[in-house]
């Protein structure tokens, strides 16, 4: 498979000397040229392999690119590598410029006071070196001449080890880290004794998660099976060998989930059994001895039950249970005696409205925090344990996503939470809930920006079934007008009931800077709205994902907010297979789509049970072995299987299709597709496409993306690329995880990647420039960059 590349940086240097060079400016004023790029690669080889299962037969030509030791899978990652470089090799110097212009955004003012955490006598913190993150403590006191002891420099760490979770021993004497190697899901546990500053002999392997007991020297850590499951909990004594260690439970049920965890007060570890749909919690005593041979008792709170959900804390002889046991499976917060916690003596305290969903409690010894959504906008709102009495926290900020901060005190009156918002840097913020003052601890402004000129609104738009309002949250700049022309970028998630967060995301500013909208649609399968918004957006409803999104994309345009050739669209994992299905059945709405590590081919993944995660996926998802009904259902979405034909009408004129329109509402069933969803016009093609994955995913397969272009591909042979409007761009990095890879400099040149991608693909009409203007002065002289602070827990 040896490529051929023919690559013209400029139309109008046909023929010239300039012929092939890049301009030695970035001259974003003038249009940018979309590439004409002739890629002549030999089409990868079909090797038909039939599935039959249920009477259905299903062909998959590119199957054998699951099997990573094939040569000629090599041959065309290499290919396709090859022409995502020359793709944008002429546009070097608007990727450096978007560089630039994103590190500028990232810029934070130098703090010389970090923020700390004070427990037991001593401020726990981090500072950000050239090298990475610094976790640091020093004793709590007046002087200013108090030692700083650092408890970890990540620059020590092996080149492609990340930190994934740092915990302080309940003595706080014994330090403990988790490291992952790039891309990989278990990882390694160190333990540093602090009293005498080395660390300890012995490294836990193969670790997912873990928790400290309240004896000071037992560790308890979850292991997985070899398709990502963690199953096992067992209990290590530090200052011993691994192979010493004892199994405490096991879970044998393929479709559940067991992690570790610890109550507020120390109390009690937790041993935490979740499906996609329901819960069981162990508790057992957190002072445990080992050393006396027998395993520690271990207390069901309530027996699984299809459907219920519940998690468990403690506090002063009662269980506090967040669950969704009620008929409308909202979640609210009950109480339970710890000497009878059956389901039948739970008392509520506080229940989630229709439309709300309560997302997490904390609790300390006077107060509970609620940490809750309503209309997918943050509440927080705080209990006080002795009157009953509750009351919501005034937050600074209307559009925005709340976290809990490092709240390692359990007897205090105070709590800090992060407020991360689409116009500045994650903030910091105290909140003293007998007084009701808040505090602010950290909040940094974006460098130079005039926030005055943006703001953000939400509309609501009609499901197609009636049955929904689809909440919207659009970010723009203030004078924007309703006349059809802005250029927008929409984004989703919409699955596992994870919400599209309203948060800061640095690739946002480029785009808003030159007048794009922001849409973040709300779509059933999150949970924005509650618990029944998910599960509206599930297995045998997953439609309602993608129908809610095409509705989102009509309403944009025919409210004059943008038009389809100025419409582009971006999703990440399980918001890539939204992507490809609504590229599949509405390409007419969009100019271009990128996908980042996509789950573009759910058939294959859902009728193979030895593929990680697809056994506890079964209830998001379904099992299209063991229904006919599901099997049909998912076979009409998954974006592997519906790549319309009408992708490659040779007599298209997706100008024409983009300006006319189509109106669906007056369609018969004549103009339906098999699936059920409107025909765009035979003239509509797809459009342009940037798609990215990892070599070392082990979520979602890179097989997937080579599959899905590689189908996309043989039907354009012998020619591997469109011209610019229609390009299709996929980008196979051989160190990525699921989760991304390497430093925020990579991450920030990605972006920019994807940034010149979208200005490139919409064709900014009567404006004059493709790529918009830009103004280098606004920012000043580039300065240097900080790495989010991960926080520091015990």
């Amino acid at each position: 498979m040896g490529p051929t590349v023919y690559l013209c940086t400029r139309r109008e240097n046909h023929g010239s000397s300039q012929h092939n060079q890049p301009s030695q400016e970035p001259d974003l004023e003038s249009t940018t040229c979309r590439p004409c790029i002739l890629y002549s690669i030999a089409a990868p080889k079909k090797i038909p392999k039939e599935t039959r299962v249920l009477g259905r037969v299903r062909v998959d030509e590119y199957e054998w690119m699951a099997n990573k030791d094939d040569p000629d899978l090599r041959d065309y990652i290499h290919a396709e590598n090859t022409y995502a470089h020359e793709y944008f090799a002429s546009e070097t110097a608007a990727i450096h410029l978007l560089n630039r212009e994103m590190r500028q955004v990232l810029r934070t003012k130098r703090v010389t006071a970090p923020l700390t955490t004070t427990v037991r006598g001593y401020e726990y913190y981090t500072k950000t070196s050239r090298y990475g993150m610094v976790y640091c403590r020093r004793r709590k006191s007046a002087s200013a001449m108090v030692k700083e002891e650092i408890l970890l420099d990540s620059a020590y760490l092996p080149e492609n080890c990340n930190i994934k979770k740092v915990l302080l021993s309940t003595g706080h004497h014994i330090f403990s880290f988790l490291t992952l190697e790039e891309g990989e899901e278990l990882g390694s546990l160190h333990f540093r004794d602090l009293n005498r500053a080395v660390p300890f002999d012995e490294v836990l392997e193969d670790v997912f998660n873990f928790v400290w007991g309240n004896d000071n020297k037992t560790v308890y850590y979850t292991k997985s099976t070899d398709v990502l499951r963690p199953y096992q909990v067992w209990a290590h004594q530090v200052g011993t060998p691994q192979e010493d260690d004892i199994l405490v439970f096991q879970e044998d049920n393929d479709s559940i989930f067991v992690d570790v965890g610890s109550t507020k007060d120390q109390k009690f570890v937790t041993i935490n059994g979740n499906s996609l749909s329901s819960s069981e919690v162990r508790i057992l005593d957190s002072s445990h001895d080992f050393s006396k041979g027998a395993l520690p008792e271990m207390t069901v709170i309530a027996p699984r039950e299809d459907g219920v959900e519940y998690y468990v804390d403690h506090h002063d002889d009662h269980y506090y249970i967040l669950t969704n046991a009620n008929p409308k499976r909202n979640f609210r917060v009950m109480r339970a005696n710890r000497n009878n916690p059956n389901r039948d003596s739970w008392v509520e305290l506080m229940e989630a409205k229709d439309g709300e969903k309560i997302e997490d409690v904390d609790i300390f010894k006077n107060f509970m925090v609620i940490y809750a959504k309503r209309d997918a906008l943050p509440v927080v709102s705080c209990y006080h344990f002795e009157t009953g009495a509750v009351h919501e926290v005034p937050l600074p900020e209307q559009f925005c996503t709340i976290g809990a901060g490092v709240n390692l005190e359990y007897e205090t009156d105070s709590f800090q939470f992060t407020l991360n918002s689409p116009y500045a840097h994650e903030a910091t913020y105290e909140y003293d809930m007998a007084s009701r003052v808040m505090t602010a601890l950290r909040v940094h402004p974006i460098h130079r920006l005039d926030r005055s000129k943006y703001t953000c609104t939400r509309i609501n738009v009609d499901a197609e079934d009636g049955k929904a309002k689809i909440p919207v949250t659009l970010l723009h700049r203030k004078n924007m007008q309703l006349n059809g022309r802005n250029p927008t970028l929409m984004r989703s998630y919409g699955a596992y009931g994870v919400p599209t967060d309203i948060d800061f995301r640095v690739e946002h500013f480029p785009l808003l800077e030159r007048g794009w909208i922001i849409a973040l649609a709300h779509v059933r399968g999150g949970s924005e709205l509650g618990t029944l918004w998910y599960h509206q957006g599930k297995l045998l409803q997953k439609r309602n994902t993608f129908t809610d999104f095409i509705n989102v994309a009509e309403h944009l345009v025919e409210a004059g907010y943008t038009n389809p050739r100025r419409l582009t669209a971006s999703g990440v994992s399980a918001g890539g297979l939204l992507m490809g299905a609504v590229c599949n059945m509405r390409p007419d709405l969009f100019r271009a789509m990128i996908m980042s590590v996509p789950f573009l081919d759910p058939m294959t993944t859902m009728l193979d049970p030895e593929i990680p995660l697809t056994k506890v996926e079964y209830l998001e998802w379904g099992n299209p072995a063991e229904s006919e009904q599901m099997y049909d259902y998912m076979a009409s979405y998954a974006p592997y299987d519906t790549i319309p034909d009408y992708f490659f009408n040779s007599n298209n004129n997706k100008d024409k299709a983009l300006s006319d329109g189509v109106d669906n509402k007056d369609m018969d069933a004549t103009q339906l597709t098999t699936t059920g969803f409107p025909k765009p016009p035979l003239s509509a093609r797809r459009p342009a496409l940037m798609i990215s994955c990892g070599e070392r995913d082990q979520r979602v397969d890179y097989s997937q993306s080579t599959k899905f272009v590689a189908r996309i591909r043989s039907r354009l042979a012998p020619w591997y690329g469109a011209e610019g409007k229609e390009a299709c761009v996929l980008m196979i990095d051989e160190n990525r995880g699921h989760f991304g890879n390497g430093t925020q400099e990579d991450r920030v040149k990605n972006w920019a990647r994807e940034v010149v991608f979208l200005l490139g693909s919409v064709q900014m009409e009567g404006s004059g420039p493709t790529m918009g203007g830009v103004n280098q002065e606004q920012f000043g002289e580039e300065g240097g960059v900080r790495e989010d602070e991960p926080k520091l827990r015990p």
